[in-house]
């Protein structure tokens, strides 16, 4: 080995950048790093000779990953990952040097100057060059000051964590079914041992070679407490006498279709269907937020197998035709019949039209989890590549008949699309005829089948909130509470739903935990602040922020925002394309998800479950960077 060539495990100097002091700190202790050497970034780099005998050693054993060390990245305050770019698969010099010269482009990009404003140090940046291990999994590991080290265990290869995957498994590291777990603990408490204390402890990749044998390849401060919300959280479950709920398995939060805590209406709603029907996800209501112990998408999966059936099994098309000319005519005609029945009711009559509302919602819940999601599922089995592309997109397809039922949220209490002014597109369509499209379409159609579901209990709610003269503050009540109300001796509400209306502003500012595993928080498929799953193009424009789509409806941005949501739920689709809206950063949502199909599909500039979006002030000036999948702010433009 050249003993002139700064090598990871022998290069010192307090004024090297934080990523490359690191990981020449564990070196120097033992801890297994991948041989590298530090140097500047530049492709001039490589005419120093010493540099290019210790490349073309590294190169010797297999290619080599050039990673950014630059001021301001993976610093205790701050990180500017994703603006200096890090290259994988290099085999020659020539394709190192390339990646240095990058490197070098990159560095002089007007954000990152502006990001880092224009410090001074900026020619101490650094690049490591280092032996990229043949890996069988990255596992990327946040381990807090107390508490248990999380992980996420990824399998894809390339940049998994910078194209935004989702990981194959998130979950306490104790919990991971892998043959390496306990040498990768063992790494764990040495780079523990080896890095010394931080605010809010460490976040660790390591590499599981397909030798087995582990390597620690980043090591950065954690900027922000992993669960800083969970105190409150917890508090206010005591305070509500509801500690026993998180016992017992995993719960997830059910921020894609409710990104904010439920009325007390859709609280009770929920509560009475887990009761009901325990196989529709076990919905369970904590401090206000749904949480499920199975998402929607993956009930099929939960099912139990049926017994075999003579019985052909409906394919996604038959289905998709079934409910269009059949199930939701039917539950249309349930809805109006309902209506006029309410027009026309006394209090008993009213008490008694309940059943009637309930009855239409367990209809529309058996039809999803029986029919709608298995065909779907085995439709998306069959067909894994999607549907070719087309000139209409799905998630608006068929909309139209449907506004004055489809809610802004999925919550009683939430109006409609009509009720908040989206027109009609009278835009025709025709049913799809191939199985892949048909099976992505049912994942849209079900918010149909969902709205009409809930539309009857919208409708009796509304019916009993104007004969207590109420209006809507109906929603504060759960049913039983309104046929308490109705039925004589009188329950006096006032004082309830002001009580309620406290908690509820008291809830809306919690920040519950995406999991909860045996009543401890989890992160799952946890990302750094401010990033994301990125689609289409790159976008730069005013922050626009809106608390939820009725507030986007009443105040719709320029043309040239950035809006930033807690969630897009499916309705969302409609109204996005309806306001020419271009760029949309959300913080709920993953790949599968209704924001990600209908960002794709209307060719939206995006950032899918960017976490931290709706933290940041109107009118500071942004990048959707879908190349590094970041939300960007301009410093240098505060607004």
């Amino acid at each position: 080995m050249n003993s002139s060539v700064p090598w990871l495990d022998s290069a010192t100097g307090e004024d090297l950048p934080a990523k490359a002091r690191r990981l020449c700190g564990l070196a120097r202790a033992g801890l297994p790093v991948p041989r590298g050497l530090v140097v500047a970034p530049t492709a001039e780099a490589l005419d120093d000779p010493a540099v290019s005998a210790g490349v073309a050693e590294l190169l010797a054993e297999g290619p080599v990953v050039v990673r950014s060390a630059l001021y301001g990245e993976d610093e205790a305050e701050g990180s500017a990952a994703g603006l200096g770019r890090s290259q994988l698969d290099c085999h020659t010099d020539a394709e190192v040097r390339s990646a240095l010269a990058a490197l070098a482009t990159s560095r002089a990009d007007p954000w990152l100057t502006a990001y880092r404003q224009g410090s001074t140090r900026a020619p101490l940046d650094r690049a490591v060059i280092q032996h990229q291990i043949p890996r069988r999994a990255l596992l990327v590991i946040a381990v807090p000051p107390q508490g248990r080290p999380e992980v996420e265990l990824h399998t894809a290869a390339g940049e998994a964590l910078a194209a935004g995957l989702d990981p194959d498994f998130a979950g306490p590291l104790a919990t991971l079914d892998d043959p390496a777990r306990a040498e990768v603990e063992a790494l764990v408490q040495r780079a523990m041992d080896a890095l010394g204390p931080a605010p809010h402890g460490h976040d660790l990749e390591i590499v599981v070679g397909k030798d087995e044998r582990v390597h620690i390849v980043q090591a950065r401060p954690l900027t922000t407490a992993l669960h800083p919300g969970w105190r409150g959280f917890l508090q206010a479950l005591k305070d509500e006498g509801l500690t026993d709920q998180l016992r017992g398995g995993t719960l997830t939060l059910d921020a894609e279709h409710n990104p904010a805590p439920l009325s007390p209406a859709h609280a009770w709603l929920m509560g009475w269907l887990r009761e009901q029907r325990p196989a529709a996800g076990d919905p369970t209501v904590l401090a206000g937020w749904l949480y499920v112990r199975t998402l929607p998408r993956d009930l099929a999966r939960s099912s139990k197998p049926k017994s075999a059936s003579t019985r052909p099994t409906p394919t996604a098309c038959d289905v998709i035709q079934q409910l269009h000319e059949h199930t939701l005519p039917q539950a249309r005609a349930r809805l109006e019949a309902l209506e006029t029945q309410l027009r026309q009711a006394d209090a008993a009559a009213l008490v008694q039209a309940l059943d009637e509302a309930q009855a239409a919602f367990l209809a529309m819940i058996d039809t999803y989890i029986g029919v709608l999601v298995p065909a779907r599922t085995r439709a998306r089995r069959a067909h894994p590549e999607g549907p070719a592309a087309g000139s209409r997109p799905l998630s608006t397809l068929g909309r139209d008949d449907f506004l004055d039922v489809l809610p802004a949220t999925w919550d009683l209490a939430s109006p409609s699309l009509a009720e908040l002014g989206t027109t009609r597109s009278e835009q025709p369509f025709e049913l799809p005829r191939d199985e892949a499209t048909a099976a992505v379409l049912l994942g849209e159609w079900d918010d149909h089948l969902f709205a009409l579901g809930l539309a009857p209990l919208r409708a009796w709610f509304l019916a009993a909130g104007a004969h207590l003269g109420l209006g809507e503050s109906v929603f504060m009540l759960s049913a039983t509470e309104v046929i308490d109300a109705i039925v004589p001796p009188p329950l006096n509400t006032a004082a309830i739903i002001e009580a309620r209306r406290v908690r509820l502003r008291q809830q809306a500012r919690l920040r519950p935990p995406l999991r909860i595993e045996d009543g401890h928080p989890v992160s799952y498929g946890r990302r750094s602040r401010l990033r994301g799953i990125p689609l289409g193009e790159s976008f730069t424009g005013r922050l626009a922020p809106r608390r939820d789509l009725a507030a986007l409806l009443d105040d719709p941005p320029g043309p040239d925002a950035i809006v930033t949501l807690p969630a897009l739920t499916a309705p969302a689709a409609v109204a996005l394309q309806q306001l020419g809206v271009r760029a949309v950063c959300c913080e709920h949502g993953g790949p599968l998800s209704h924001a990600a199909l209908m960002a794709r599909e209307l060719g939206l500039s995006a950032l899918i479950g960017c976490r931290g979006c709706t933290d940041l002030p109107a009118d500071r000036f942004a990048r959707v960077d879908t190349q590094a999948g970041r939300l960007i702010l301009d410093p240098s433009r505060p607004g």
